[in-house]
């Protein structure tokens, strides 16, 4: 007599992955790996291209992070990957052409002008979205949505565009100058912002990049994002994650600048470069602390919110 297959059942409930009762078939395993090579390809081309921005540019240092928890992520979804079907549709053609186009446009662009943060940022839309087009080839659309955010996440480690990035540096740079000088003199200490500046009494005190906040800002954003996708389940409460994840960045942030330009009026400007690095480390110890504190209290709230359906149903 054949026996038949032994299945095994696969739950997710997270980035679109839905149970699935799969036969225990190597070939159900090797197969879309040798159908996702094109992804590695695409993937190991973007790594190789971002890797000289990971090591030169002390603010993107963080992409080895990031790398390192796509590849969780990955894994994740790889465990509650739905069935494979081997079938094209118009709408992963039309990602596969598309992230092709922009990967030739994107060589392109640096073979003209050089490695540059734009050319990066094309290379990086234009592999994921490949990679896209090739997963929803291997297992359709519910497959997509299940490595979706895994697939996503990796872009965070690329390097904004210069017309942005600069942009919105020299804004929070503004901004953080316009703060302080609000504190300070609410403290009685006479202070003027003169663009990124702070004229002190003793001193001037400037509002470098690293005290704009966007390094806080980036470690915020990848952490809530990250923490919110394996801890709640759902999209509101992983948004208020992400919001209250960037507002602590910023608080953090204010309360940093205002401490040193407070130092540096009661005990002058070198003051400030002694404590420069051990208070940009404090407060990203404390943002972390925050993010985990939201977390876990979101989290708590998820679990009260499911558990009042079942409560109200039951008998008294």
């Amino acid at each position: 007599m054949r026996r038949p297959p032994v299945c095994r059942l696969t739950i997710g409930d997270t980035a679109g992955c839905q149970p699935t009762l799969r036969p225990l078939n190597p070939s159900l395993t090797i197969l879309p790996v040798f159908g996702l090579l094109p992804s590695a390809l695409a993937l190991c081309w973007l790594v190789s291209r971002a890797r000289w921005f990971w090591v030169h540019n002390p603010e993107l240092r963080f992409g080895w992070v990031v790398l390192l928890l796509s590849g969780y992520l990955l894994w994740e979804a790889w465990e509650k990957r739905p069935l494979p079907r081997w079938r094209w549709d118009w709408s992963g053609v039309a990602l596969a052409v598309f992230g092709l186009a922009a990967l030739f446009f994107a060589q392109l662009y640096q073979a003209a002008f050089g490695v540059t943060t734009e050319g990066m940022s094309l290379l990086g839309a234009g592999a994921m979205v490949f990679i896209a087009g090739n997963v929803q080839y291997v297992f359709g659309r519910l497959g997509l949505r299940c490595f979706a955010f895994a697939i996503g996440f990796l872009f965070l480690a690329l390097p904004v565009p210069e017309t942005v990035y600069y942009p919105l540096v020299s804004g929070l740079q503004s901004k953080v100058a316009a703060v302080d000088v609000a504190l300070l003199n609410l403290a009685g200490i006479p202070a003027r912002q003169i663009g990124n500046t702070i004229r002190l009494p003793a001193c001037v005190v400037g509002i470098d990049e690293a005290c704009s906040g966007i390094r806080s800002l980036q470690s915020a954003i990848m952490a809530t994002l990250f923490i919110g996708y394996l801890t709640l389940n759902r999209k509101s409460l992983q948004a208020a994650l992400l919001i209250l994840g960037v507002l602590a960045a910023i608080a953090g942030n204010l309360l940093r600048s205002f401490l040193l330009s407070y130092t540096a009026n009661a005990k002058g400007e070198a003051a400030v470069q002694s404590w420069h690095d051990t208070a940009g480390w404090s407060i990203l110890a404390f943002t972390g602390v925050a993010v985990m504190l939201f977390a876990w209290l979101l989290h708590k709230l998820e679990k009260s919110l499911a558990r009042q359906p079942a409560d109200a149903g039951s008998p008294r």
